[in-house]
């Protein structure tokens, strides 16, 4: 299966905000772990994926409120039970960027147990390629971590 986006978008409010009056991280990461799993719920059934690691994350500026966040995801690489989905945060209106990242989900059954998924991911533009291979080592520095 070729790698398919999927967007969402939020919008910056009060309640969202840090002491510092911009998009609390967690906040903001709470959405890009949101936009990575409707990109494996796209690909496989919902009530079996659990989010199973955040990796680096670098916000390149600081969001104030009132702006409309685009969230689009997509799952770059699938392991033999885990899915890696890439998400790419930008501002909707001017598609400024803000950050990016990678997360992990597990194919689980109904005791939390990881179990096969069976899918495979097919990178087929130049950007999907670097995605899919920075995916791949990422993974393989969690196994052996």
């Amino acid at each position: 299966m070729e790698a398919k986006e999927l967007s969402t978008r939020h919008f910056v409010m009060s309640g969202d905000l840090n002491h510092h009056g911009t998009l609390y991280a967690g906040r903001g990461v709470e959405w890009m772990v949101e936009a990575g799993l409707m990109a494996a719920c796209d690909v496989t059934k919902s009530e079996h994926i659990v989010c199973l690691r955040i990796n680096a994350l670098l916000f390149r500026k600081p969001v104030p409120m009132g702006q409309l966040l685009r969230y689009a995801g997509k799952i770059i690489h699938a392991g033999r039970t885990s899915l890696v989905a890439y998400v790419k945060v930008t501002n909707s209106i001017t598609e400024e960027f803000i950050v990016d990242g990678y997360f992990t989900y597990v194919y689980v059954d109904e005791k939390g147990k990881a179990i096969p998924h069976g899918i495979t991911i097919e990178a087929v533009t130049e950007e999907d390629i670097r995605l899919m291979q920075t995916a791949k080592e990422l993974a393989a520095t969690a196994r052996s971590n």
